[in-house]
């Protein structure tokens, strides 16, 4: 897929760029906290673009999911995802690092401690002293089953340790996330029970498929499809399917279809003059009144009073 990647700023520390292509944009930016020690946030409204790095020996990444869903394709063939509040380590010294990226929800804000030890184990060596962290050794106690590392999922110390990285006034910025970055690696060098996600890798051809089975239900709103039915065209079994389908968007096809429909409806009540009735028709609703409970349920609002919200 053709992107074009282009840097908008660059100063003194910082650098951003953006990807667009005819699936949305991407925004990163990356900020340098420390030598050898850098924070990259990524801002993404698009589906999918190519990020291939060169390996990069002895660097290691903390990435943490903030909102929405990320698709890590690896080199290998498999696939692994992050949701919100998901935490993961990897090195990022061997060719099977992710390569591509595919957004499920083309939706996604995280962010990513970058360390490269070399440079930054003197200078924390210096900064902890008696409570010297060995920036090796601490990857490598959450990547001893791969270099990818583990997916954790979030807990009430987890949310605290990476919630503020993303609401920082920007007059403390620098100085607030040299603190921030001690404070992560402190709690992580003694944390104990690493709670660890029931993550699944899929293969090519389990993601590829349910891809396009997303594609068709998505396309073909005012039917009704079963699982038995998609399980027969596309030839998977259907506790396969429904486990892949949530392990690739997040969400069981019942719910994610429940929550597409509004979504869908959200876009046209603000894009077209179309009536409640014909749009609740298009996306699957038999009348206005079923229309009008689950949108008020999912936005707490009328169909009529979020056209009249949004559409002055």
């Amino acid at each position: 897929m053709a992107h074009a990647m282009k840097f908008v700023d660059v100063g003194q520390g910082k650098s951003v760029f953006e990807v667009r292509n005819e699936t949305g944009t991407a925004r990163m930016t990356r900020l340098s906290v420390y030598p050898g020690i850098d924070i990259l946030y990524m801002d993404a409204h698009i589906q999918e673009f190519s990020c291939y790095a060169h390996p990069l020996p002895g660097v290691f990444a903390i990435n943490h999911c903030e909102e929405g869903r990320i698709e890590c394709n690896f080199r290998n063939g498999e696939y692994l995802y992050m949701g919100q509040g998901d935490m993961c380590l990897g090195w990022r010294g061997k060719a099977e690092y992710c390569h591509t990226v595919f957004f499920p929800s083309s939706h996604y804000h995280g962010i990513s401690l970058i360390f490269n030890v070399p440079e930054a184990q003197p200078l924390l060596d210096n900064l902890l002293a008696e409570d010297r962290i060995d920036l090796t050794a601490l990857c490598n106690r959450f990547c001893c089953d791969s270099d990818f590392g583990i997916i954790m999922e979030e807990n009430r110390d987890m949310k605290h340790l990476f919630y503020e990285l993303y609401h920082v006034p920007e007059k403390i910025q620098k100085r607030y996330y040299r603190l921030k970055i001690l404070e992560t690696l402190l709690f992580l060098s003694v944390i104990e029970n690493i709670p660890v996600s029931n993550q699944t890798f899929f293969s090519k051809s389990q993601v590829e498929t349910v891809k396009s089975i997303q594609l068709e239900i998505t396309q073909t709103l005012k039917g009704r499809i079963t699982i038995e039915e998609l399980s027969d065209r596309y030839q998977i079994a259907p506790t396969t399917l429904k486990k892949c389908f949530k392990g690739v968007y997040g969400k069981s096809i019942y719910q994610y279809l429940k929550d597409f429909r509004i979504s869908e409806a959200k876009r046209q009540l603000m894009m077209t003059d179309d009536t409640i009735l014909a749009i609740a028709n298009r996306v699957g609703y038999e009348n206005c009144s079923k229309f009008a409970v689950a949108f008020q349920k999912k936005t707490g609002m009328l169909p009529k009073d979020y056209r009249r919200m949004y559409c002055k």
